[in-house]
């Protein structure tokens, strides 16, 4: 049996984006010079973490249309669920736009910029330990939930024909096949710049696109991809109780 969850979500969105955001960036590497990659794409005011603040603020609000499309449910756990995704866009959104600073342009004070090392108004670019529980940590966690639970859970249960409960709380929370091509992407953005290292020794044209950038701008849109699937999810849930089940 298939899982049709994500049945009424087009192609276009769940292949298309993920696929367009991130072959993209090698695809304007390759066909413009570096001067205008660097400036446009790479810079901390360009396309890519632009994009991903913007592409939080997309999950962030659907979010909340998930919300509140769940209070009719019932189910507790699915609110506190959600509302957690909605708190880690915040945090993940507000940390990559440095709260503000990289658009209204203010200097980190002096007491702050001496405990990060980029003199930023963030959390994940403090010096020493507190920097990789802020910045690393979070990224493997998202890695792992993409990998894991975005590809391979689906794929394995796509492949042995199971499904979830009806109702459950797993059926909702769990991300179905229309994630795995953003989840897939996600986990391996970073994998070609890291061969080319490997083998060459430095990172070659067109593969130095700044694959950490690129790799926070997949991740981001692997939320958004999957926090849309269960809004259309939500919308159109057909034919009997969609209410949670015990289990």
């Amino acid at each position: 049996m298939k899982d049709l969850r994500d049945s009424h979500v087009p192609a276009w969105f769940w292949v298309g984006v993920p696929v367009v955001l991130y072959f993209g960036h090698y695809l304007l590497r390759a066909a413009t010079p570096f001067e205008f990659f660097d400036r446009y794409i790479l810079h901390e005011s360009g396309a890519t973490e632009q994009g991903t603040v913007l592409v939080l603020v997309l999950a962030l609000l659907t979010g909340l249309l998930v919300l509140s499309q769940l209070r009719s449910l019932g189910d507790k756990r699915l609110l506190l669920f959600f509302g957690l995704f909605c708190l880690g866009c915040i945090y993940f959104g507000g940390e990559e736009a440095s709260w503000g600073q990289h658009w209204m342009g203010w200097d980190a004070p002096d007491s702050w910029a001496s405990l990060n090392n980029q003199n930023e108004t963030n959390l994940h670019n403090s010096n020493g330990l507190a920097g990789s529980l802020l910045d690393q940590l979070p990224r493997n966690l998202l890695t792992l939930a993409a990998l894991i639970g975005g590809a391979i859970i689906p794929l394995v249960r796509r492949a042995r024909g199971k499904t979830y409960e009806r109702g459950s709380f797993a059926y909702w929370i769990m991300p179905g096949m229309a994630c795995v091509p953003a989840g897939l992407i996600a986990a391996f953005s970073s994998i070609p710049q890291k061969i080319s290292e490997s083998v060459a020794g430095e990172v070659v044209w067109p593969m130095d696109i700044n694959a950490g950038e690129v790799k926070e701008l997949m991740i981001a849109t692997f939320l958004f991809v999957y926090i849309a699937t269960v809004w259309i999810r939500l919308r159109n849930r057909q034919g009997g109780s969609a209410r949670p089940a015990t289990q």
